[in-house]
């Protein structure tokens, strides 16, 4: 691996990383949030909504600047603009205030997926890997982001957490202009890409549409779990416990990236689709009927499944994508995960409001989860009856990196 990955790797990391921590603050923070603002789950749900509207429809002129432009430039207003909205968000005084501060967060967030992931697919060799680990980084960000945000906020207060976020943000971004990632011709100046196991002969064009679906399935329950999932793990006791007992559950979504991410170099990226979806159903069920530890274990199955899945799908839009177009294809890709499935929060919202249960919202979800495991084995299906040219049956496995 040349310095150059490495360098991608480390500063995509780190961009993604921060992300999802910013992400998943408003849920780390919700109680105080409702408390301030005197707001119910569903008010609470749309709100979040908002966010993740704007988060998934910042991924489609991502993609195309992504093409036009660069992952850099893109990359840049990424993270300078997430800084700035941050602070928005943190001085906000009305609930339409905050519901404006936050969609214009996720609009300026939304540039990043589609501007760091084309940039490891397209520059890194080991893409598998990278991808993997590059969402480790997310996951890592995701886990302790109840630690992180609720720490900040007992200490001080909720809207201390945004403005160190903001600045953290800010840093990111201003170290982009002395950190060197290679020029913007190095892909065409470097050694070949190695041809891909997993890409396929034959029109894409049905292979994308059932991917793209199972993004918004996935989509749909990322979105309303995300909202409520640290809620619902501390329900039963403490808020600080609740912190605890959430990072703990998600950091399984570390090892399901790494997890995910390794699979990927050794199986077919589409044996592995279905797989990775039926399982998440069950956790669902009983993240819904259990409590105590037994909720832990299944919400720790559940994130550790669905991140997983992540690296398998990221990777199978790079597969049956043209690669002129792999930009706005993860930007495509990106608006249907974070943009059209964003009503997943409101729908969540609904069902904790009209049960006065967060244990409902799980339930709920199930059947989403499960569609996506049928449009799984579609894609299985039609892989398994399409030639493949012999190099392309099995995928070798890649040192570690």
């Amino acid at each position: 691996m040349t310095p150059a990955e490495r360098r991608i790797i480390a500063y995509t990391s780190a961009a993604h990383s921060l992300i999802h921590i910013l992400e998943w603050t408003y849920a780390a923070l919700l109680i105080k949030i409702s408390l301030e603002f005197d707001l119910g789950f569903f008010l609470l749900g749309a709100l979040g909504n908002v966010f993740a509207s704007t988060f998934g429809f910042g991924a489609l002129p991502s993609g195309f600047l992504t093409d036009r432009l660069g992952s850099r430039r893109v990359l840049y207003v990424c993270m300078l603009g997430s800084g700035l909205s941050a602070v928005l968000v943190g001085i906000s005084q009305t609930s339409l205030m905050l519901a404006m501060a936050l969609g214009l967060m996720g609009l300026t967030m939304g540039l990043y997926h589609p501007a760091g992931i084309a940039l490891i697919a397209q520059r890194v060799r080991q893409r598998g890997m990278a991808l993997g680990l590059h969402g480790v980084s997310g996951n890592l960000g995701i886990a302790f982001t109840p630690l992180l945000a609720g720490g900040l906020a007992l200490a001080f207060d909720w809207r201390a957490a945004y403005f160190f976020l903001a600045a953290m943000m800010v840093a990111l971004g201003l170290l982009l202009r002395y950190v060197s990632l290679g020029g913007e011709t190095q892909r065409a100046e470097a050694e070949p890409m190695p041809a891909q196991p997993s890409q396929r002969s034959g029109s894409p064009l049905v292979p994308l549409i059932l991917i793209y679906s199972v993004f918004v399935l996935n989509g749909f329950v990322y979105s309303a779990s995300r909202t409520f999932l640290p809620v619902h793990i501390g329900s039963d006791g403490s808020e600080a416990m609740g912190d605890v007992l959430a990072t703990l559950a998600l950091l399984m979504g570390a090892v399901g990236q790494y997890m995910g991410g390794s699979l990927s170099q050794r199986f077919p990226l589409e044996r592995l689709a279905p797989l990775m979806a039926i399982v998440v159903v069950p956790c669902l069920i009983a993240m819904g009927t259990t409590s105590g530890a037994l909720l832990v274990v299944a919400s720790g199955a559940f994130v550790l499944f669905s991140f997983g899945a992540q690296p398998i799908y990221t990777g199978l839009i790079a597969d049956y994508t043209p690669g002129r177009l792999l930009g706005r294809s993860y930007g495509l890709t990106f608006f249907a995960a974070f943009g059209l499935a964003s009503v997943g929060s409101t729908y969540a919202g609904f069902f904790a409001d009209r049960w006065d249960s967060t244990s409902a919202v799980f339930v709920a979800l199930a059947p989403f989860a499960a569609l996506a495991f049928v449009l799984g084995v579609g894609l299985w299906v039609i892989w398994r009856r399409r030639p493949r040219p012999k190099e392309a049956v099995l995928r070798q496995p890649s040192p570690s990196l």
